[in-house]
């Protein structure tokens, strides 16, 4: 979640998709009965095995969300749409063992046009032919990956969960802050500031989907580094895109305020994935390219031929 923190939250609601959840108790033992409950007009109709099962069901769903993480080495092939700064591009992403390429295939609905296309064509090459630069992109998709897991092993405390029901498989949890939680980073500190509410696979252990709103100004650095402004929304979706395989299937975020130096930041986003098929171990970066660009060029003949 970069733009001096506003996207450090951004990558953060990522993995703010795994969670310990309890019925209206933070989740660590020192906290169990010192801290007042949230949501203690409904704290009534709850009884110690509710408390007990939700407990365990959060325990469960964070157990699986970060041994996912942590160990599903599947490939995959999958769309993209992106729609920022009134901007909307149609991304094709192709994953492979050495890292991760991708190829705008149109923007606002239409095939991208020679020159752009040509400098996707020129973008992906210098990746593939420019060691230094290919490694830096895989650093920072390391970097991401390991701020996600810090940010996930936060999770535990920060929060207190209240249950709100079930329908069929889902379980529907409000989540508010845990005023007794310290995060170890600035990072950490946005989670003093959300509020929403999240829904649980209660048969597979994970998570569905995730929505939130900021209830306070965000501060980086006591504001010198910038600031997130009060009413900022998020909402994160995953589904099972294949046998025991989840995937990021939403993201939005609608978020201001201002960044270093006084300049005003929009972060204003809307992504869908889509389309996933598995991709062979065997692929390698040049043979993920190829793939790019025939996909492209066999999207572009679909268009074409739609058009007329």
């Amino acid at each position: 979640m970069h733009y001096l923190g506003a996207m450090k939250l951004e990558e953060g609601l990522r993995l703010f998709i795994e969670r310990r959840t309890s019925a209206c108790w933070p989740l660590t033992p020192q906290d169990e009965f010192s801290q007042p409950c949230a949501f203690s007009d409904k704290m009534s109709d709850l009884h110690g095995n509710d408390q007990k099962f939700i407990h365990q069901l959060v325990h469960d769903v964070v157990a699986t969300e970060v041994k996912a993480q942590e160990e599903d080495q599947s490939l995959w092939q999958y769309r993209q749409t992106k729609s920022q700064e009134g901007k909307n591009e149609l991304i094709e992403v192709i994953e492979t063992k050495q890292g991760s390429l991708q190829r705008v295939v149109a923007v606002n609905g239409h095939p991208l046009e020679p020159g752009p296309e040509q400098n996707e064509d020129a973008r992906i090459q210098h990746l593939l032919h420019d060691r230094e630069a290919f490694q830096k992109q895989r650093r920072k998709e390391q970097q991401d990956f390991a701020e996600e897991l810090r940010l996930l092993q936060m999770l535990d405390e920060a929060f207190i969960y209240q249950d709100e029901g079930k329908d069929g498989t889902l379980r529907k949890l409000n989540f508010k802050p845990n005023r007794a939680f310290h995060p170890p980073n600035h990072e950490g500190e946005v989670f003093h500031h959300m509020e929403g509410t999240v829904w649980l696979d209660m048969e597979q252990k994970r998570l569905v989907r995730m929505s939130g709103v900021l209830t306070s100004d965000v501060k980086f650095g006591w504001g010198v580094l910038g600031h997130l402004a009060k009413g900022g929304t998020f909402v994160v979706e995953q589904r099972e895109v294949g046998k025991g395989h989840w995937e990021l299937t939403r993201l939005d975020v609608d978020m201001n305020g201002k960044a270093l130096f006084f300049k005003t930041i929009e972060v204003k986003q809307a992504v869908r994935n889509f389309g996933f098929k598995p991709v062979s171990a065997e692929v390698t970066l040049q043979q993920a390219a190829e793939i790019l660009k025939r996909d492209s060029v066999a999207s572009e003949g679909r268009d074409s031929a739609a058009r007329h």
